[in-house]
């Protein structure tokens, strides 16, 4: 796995032990890194509120949202944003039904087969979920998600067509994957293999952050399903001009081992800029770690160099606006993972994985998107170090805690 990095802990203290204007006392340890405007939970055994109760968290006189999410039949989590310096320890308090916010997501439809995250009115992502149609395999072959650009006014992510229709927003595909001797192209997906939308699990929405659980089967040729795929999109309060966006998914297999392989162009969790960037691609470049800095921003790299990288990041242009797309890999993630550039505006990682009953596939990704003056190395690296941490530590009260991820 990539390097690990122990950064943040949380505390739950006791409700006998806070202030009695308090519901609960949260506390959060910094480790030794900046944390900036990074979403962190607490996962309680037992439900305590409401999950459409208003909370707030207060830290002296600063008081931001919470946002509270049930899991299973039983547990609960606690959402909210932190700002912290290193070696800080701070203490939030939390209150019930007090009003400290008045933006939030929420989700619309916005045709039968496209739905949308809005943060304050503004669109965020997009999702699309076509039914397949065999008749029209090029427009109907995959579920994807589109992002808008922070201010929400257009998409910076490409849909069908333009400079190779199979790349599509925030994507996710294997162009070599074989079940016994038969092999499947869910990347290019010409021949029927596909994959498809089955259901929307469930929806999060309120004042911390938004986004939905998709369940999505890949099929075969014959249309009959060979993987199963939970997918799980976020998306959290960032401020003006930012997004930062979570992808969670867990591939299981549905009847027997399945192979995955392919290269780092046709595989993996990929992001697509729109196709204006493809046309205009002289302005494409992209910010790499400290190792890489030494290589040319406008060259493509491939090779030895581009294993197991923490984060990548392309900046590029539409129209009059420039975006800086930075792609993050969670260190729990396969190791031997290539990285992958191309100037027309589709990065990402691949490796090859073999997924069997007690073997599932389980890939943890973000991305921060910002517009304007692209961020620093050191600003990457400070954002890609909120998500990576490792943190979990239990207490007498059976309080859970753990990084994003789905509890399958």
């Amino acid at each position: 796995m990539k390097p690990v990095i122990f950064l943040f802990s949380l505390i739950i203290g006791l409700s006998a032990c806070a202030p009695p204007e308090y519901e609960m006392l949260l506390q959060v340890e910094a480790g030794n890194h900046y944390h900036i405007n990074t979403p962190v939970y607490v996962e309680l055994e037992n439900r305590e509120f409401d999950e459409n109760a208003s909370i707030c968290l207060h830290r002296g006189a600063l008081v931001v949202p919470g946002q509270i999410e049930n899991i299973g039949d039983s547990r609960q989590r606690i959402w909210w944003i932190v700002n912290l310096e290193p070696g800080e320890t701070v203490s939030y308090g939390l209150t019930v039904g007090e009003e400290c916010y008045s933006d939030e997501y929420s989700w619309e439809q916005v045709d039968s087969y496209s739905t949308r995250l809005l943060f304050n009115g503004n669109p965020v992502i997009q999702y699309e979920h076509p039914v397949f149609d065999p008749d029209d395999i090029e427009e109907t072959k995959k579920p994807f998600h589109h992002v808008f650009e922070p201010a929400g006014d257009g998409f910076i992510t490409k849909g069908p067509g333009g400079r190779f229709s199979h790349h599509r927003g925030i994507f996710y595909g294997y162009n070599h994957i074989y079940i016994n001797d038969e092999r499947i192209d869910i990347w290019h997906a010409r021949d029927g293999e596909r994959s498809e939308h089955a259901e929307v699990i469930r929806e999060f929405s309120g004042p911390v952050m938004g986004g939905h659980e998709v369940r999505i089967l890949w099929k075969d040729h014959d249309g009959e399903p060979f993987i199963e795929e939970r997918r799980i999109i976020r998306s959290y309060k960032q401020p003006s001009g930012e997004t930062l966006i979570d992808f969670y998914s867990v591939l299981h297999a549905t009847d027997g081992p399945v192979r995955l392989e392919g290269d780092r162009q046709h595989a993996g969790v990929q992001f697509r800029a729109a196709q204006y960037v493809a046309d205009n691609s002289e302005y494409t470049t992209f910010i790499r770690p400290e190792a890489l800095s030494h290589v040319d921003p406008r060259e493509e790299i491939e090779g030895a160099d581009m294993y197991d990288l923490p984060w990548n990041a392309m900046n590029f242009r539409i129209n009059e606006k420039t975006f800086t797309v930075s792609y993050m890999s969670h260190p729990s993630n396969p190791d031997n993972a290539e990285m992958s550039e191309r100037l027309y505006g589709r990065f990402g990682e691949f490796f090859p994985y073999l997924i069997d009953e007690s073997n599932p596939l389980e890939v943890n990704y973000r991305f921060w998107i910002s517009e304007g003056v692209a961020p620093s190395v050191e600003q990457l690296d400070i954002r890609y170090q909120g998500f990576a941490y490792p943190y979990g530590k239990t207490t007498e009260r059976d309080a859970i805690f753990g990084p994003v991820r789905y509890v399958w």
